[in-house]
């Protein structure tokens, strides 16, 4: 089974929807990535069929049963716990002790046997998501649809929550539709990223292809690249500000590049290596992270780049330091637009 978006359009007040294609393969995790108000929403509904687009074609969804989880659980709060996760179950020809020993059954699964008697209002974040996530599942749909499932949550939940996903995601095998604006979130649990920006579909590829491999400086100022700097590249030189970096890219007189602030290295003493690009500066700002500190360097222009705590322990790094900071040319990713 896969989901296909051809040709896709819709209007929606003044927001449109423009041309979209799409394919989503079987068993795929697929991560809808963009920020708020690009229409990552009005997609999934289309697939889920709440939506009809205006033109285009969807494919793969036909007589599948869909399992959606958004932002807000939609729980309905007049019923208590048990209630909402055999909802579902009550319009096919089960017996109660049918329905009782599969609610009992899935809620074991996600840790909340000891709710079921509770209504809604008396949960936590956390216990309304899991009895959400309770409620799709226990109709084992073949395509699940979850719709910013963790903005409510907080940090360490949230990563509880990404590992339930990736389980149930394994244990299943079937199609997963997942919609976020936070891009260590798709990194954490896509096979596969689209990329959206004012309802069109801007890059589409696996994490890896879109993180190291952004296609336009709009997305990777998305992603969180520190380092992008306006310049201009002729014969493979790139120039802003006074300084020339060796760059794989076509002569253009407006370009953009991106470097990764893990893609630098930075050293006491210039290295002989095959990176092509090393610079000599100093350092101008530290931002101390949790597991990394955050080292600007002024080359001719500020250049960020992220080390260890233990690197920038043993550099005795401190403001006003000289340093070498050096990066392969294909770390360089150069944009004309």
């Amino acid at each position: 089974m896969s989901i296909s978006l051809n040709n896709i359009n819709k209007k929606l007040g003044n927001f449109f929807l423009k041309d979209l294609n799409l394919s989503i393969n079987d068993g795929e995790y697929f991560v809808l990535l963009g920020p708020s108000g690009s229409g990552k929403t009005k997609i999934i509904e289309m697939i889920a069929g709440l939506l009809r687009p205006d033109s285009g074609t969807i494919s793969g969804v036909e007589g599948e049963k869909i399992g959606l989880i958004y932002q807000d659980y939609m729980l309905f709060p007049h019923m208590n716990v048990f209630e909402n996760i055999s909802y579902g179950l009550r319009f096919r020809d089960l017996g109660r002790k049918e329905i009782r020993d599969r609610v009992v059954k899935t809620a074991g699964e996600y840790g909340i046997s000891h709710l079921l008697d509770k209504r809604i209002e008396m949960l936590s974040g956390g216990e309304k998501q899991r009895t959400a996530i309770a409620r799709a599942t226990i109709l084992s749909p073949g395509i699940y649809i979850f719709d910013e499932p963790t903005s409510a949550l907080d940090r360490n939940l949230k990563e509880k929550t990404r590992i339930l996903f990736r389980e149930l995601h394994r244990k299943t095998k079937k199609i997963f539709v997942h919609v976020t604006h936070d891009f260590e979130e798709a990194l954490s649990l896509a096979d596969k990223i689209g990329i959206i920006f004012d309802g069109e579909i801007v890059q589409t590829g696996t994490p890896d292809q879109i993180f190291c491999f952004p296609s336009s400086k709009l997305v990777a100022d998305f992603l969180g690249y520190k380092n992008v700097i306006k310049g201009e590249v002729k014969e493979s030189i790139f120039r802003s500000n006074g300084v020339s970096l060796m760059v794989n890219g076509e002569n253009s007189s407006l370009s953009y590049v991106a470097i990764r602030s893990d893609d630098i290295f930075l050293s006491e003493k210039k290295i002989s290596s095959s990176a092509r690009n090393s610079f000599h500066g100093v350092v101008i700002d530290i931002v101390k992270k949790s597991t990394i500190v955050e080292v600007v360097v002024d080359i001719g222009f500020p250049l960020s780049v992220d080390i260890t705590r233990r690197s920038f322990v043993d550099m005795k790094i401190s403001i006003g330091k000289k340093i070498w900071a050096t990066f392969k040319v294909s770390s360089v990713r150069v944009f004309t637009h």
